[in-house]
């Protein structure tokens, strides 16, 4: 974002809807993805139709702000030595090298060996429900092969176009959630990346079997519109509507 943009008549010429287009194609162009969307990514991205992803276009094309590919054409001129993600990312590198050098030799002047054993509890996050594993030294999460596993098992909801920050760290929850939250009899849910895969195909399919979730029942005022997705699937209210309403076995 520049300070002219609230004295550019360029831009302040265009409707507000506009220019919330144009300040989404250069939040889309900072996150350095602009360049991998195709139209219709583009649509959803924006939140209109392909009516008005034409328009747009052409708005934004006569007043020089894109080329016919949706490049911004005057984002180089705009951009600092200072804004270099590469410097950043060497900058960021370093001092948290320097962190960690001073944590390290902290902990080997004043680190002492543990009395007891109940000082491994420290090791150990609790669940919301009570549930009690290991926060670390998980199995490496896969979004895309969960995304995958909703795509092949739940192909009539909607479908995932956009993978954000957001999904991403919902996912890690859902994953983290599968391998340190233990059943209410007790056992793992699982032990390993398989496993929490298994689990997970499990869950998306429990959720086929909710009426309710799949829309073939009916749905109360004011909600007739509404329809499950991944979004919600990953929710704790989701998880809660999938596993206490929907299993057959212990989830």
């Amino acid at each position: 974002m520049y300070a002219e943009f609230a004295t550019d008549a360029k831009v302040q010429s265009m409707t507000e809807a506009m220019q919330r287009r144009l300040m989404m194609l250069l939040c889309l162009r900072c996150s350095d993805v602009l360049a991998t969307l195709q139209d219709d990514e583009l649509q959803f991205a924006l939140h209109i139709g392909n009516d008005e992803l034409a328009e747009t276009k052409a708005l934004f094309m006569r007043k020089g702000f894109v080329d016919d590919a949706w490049n911004l054409l005057n984002w180089d001129k705009r951009q600092f030595n200072s804004d270099s993600s590469t410097e950043r990312s060497r900058k960021h590198r370093e001092a948290k090298k320097a962190t960690a050098n001073v944590i390290a030799t902290s902990r080997n002047v004043a680190a002492t060996p543990p009395d007891t054993d109940t000082d491994t509890d420290t090791d150990t996050d609790k669940e919301p429900n009570g549930s009690v594993g290991k926060a670390d030294a998980l199995p490496r999460c896969d979004t895309q092969s969960v995304v995958d596993l909703y795509h092949e098992v739940l192909p009539e909801l909607p479908a995932v176009r956009l993978m954000n920050d957001g999904r991403r760290k919902a996912i890690a929850s859902l994953w983290k959630f599968v391998l340190t939250c233990k059943r209410s009899d007790g056992t793992p849910r699982a032990t390993n990346a398989a496993e929490a895969m298994n689990w997970i195909r499990g869950y998306f399919a429990r959720a086929r079997e909710n009426d309710f979730l799949m829309g073939r029942g009916s749905k109360g005022a004011g909600h007739e519109s509404w329809q499950c997705d991944l979004d919600f699937l990953l929710s704790e209210k989701g998880k809660k509507h999938v596993i206490e309403k929907t299993q057959a076995t212990p989830a």
